[in-house]
């Protein structure tokens, strides 16, 4: 199992729901679970090794397995560490301690990863996610506003969005606005800390 081969597979995906519910692809899942983290960029050089651990957590976090990125995360005391951390709580959902407890630990992770260097081009992306909703989208213009006014990522903000789509308090067009915005977010962040884990 090579990185590109996961991320190809993990992008056939339709649809990625908020929460994680039953590992998505339980032989990719498999695969993940055995692979030894140097072996995802075979003959190449790893110039830092926390970043290939977060890398495979987002992987696992992809794939739903929240267990096997949790472990991953538990080890790796570093920012990034932290927000894979804090996005694996905000998909936990109501497993564990429940959605309100999880929520609030997502939110504790985000204050330790603190201003990430990959939040500039999330932002862009889930800016962009938002303009194509089209102007007649009251929540999704609403949201950009909000977004522009901070001029940053704030994957908080998120976690609130979360918690008000499981109260269904918000249309299933804006839900799935979300889900996508948190979608491109994990495969953003998977893509850039392998990018960091080679020296890129």
């Amino acid at each position: 199992m090579e990185f590109q081969d996961a991320v190809d597979r993990l992008r056939e995906r339709t649809q990625m729901p908020l929460f994680v519910a039953e590992v998505w692809d339980p032989k990719l899942d498999e695969e993940l679970r055995s692979v030894k983290p140097e072996e995802l960029f075979p003959g190449q050089e790893i110039r830092d090794p926390h970043m290939l651990a977060c890398a495979l957590a987002g992987l696992h976090l992809w794939n739903d397995n929240f267990g096997a990125s949790h472990n991953l995360c538990q080890g790796i005391q570093t920012p990034t560490g932290s927000y894979w951390h804090g996005l694996g709580h905000r998909r936990e959902g109501h497993q564990g301690e429940g959605l309100a407890a999880n929520l609030s630990n997502a939110k504790y992770w985000f204050r330790r990863a603190g201003e990430h260097p990959a939040h500039d081009i999330i932002y862009r992306s889930a800016l962009s996610q938002l303009d194509t909703a089209g102007a007649g989208f009251r929540w999704a213009t609403e949201a950009a506003a909000l977004l522009r006014t901070r001029g940053k990522w704030d994957p908080s903000v998120l976690v609130d969005w979360v918690a008000q789509a499981d109260a269904q308090t918000l249309s299933t067009p804006t839900q799935n606005l979300i889900e996508e915005i948190q979608w491109r977010e994990i495969d953003l962040l998977v893509d850039w800390c392998a990018q960091q884990a080679l020296g890129a």
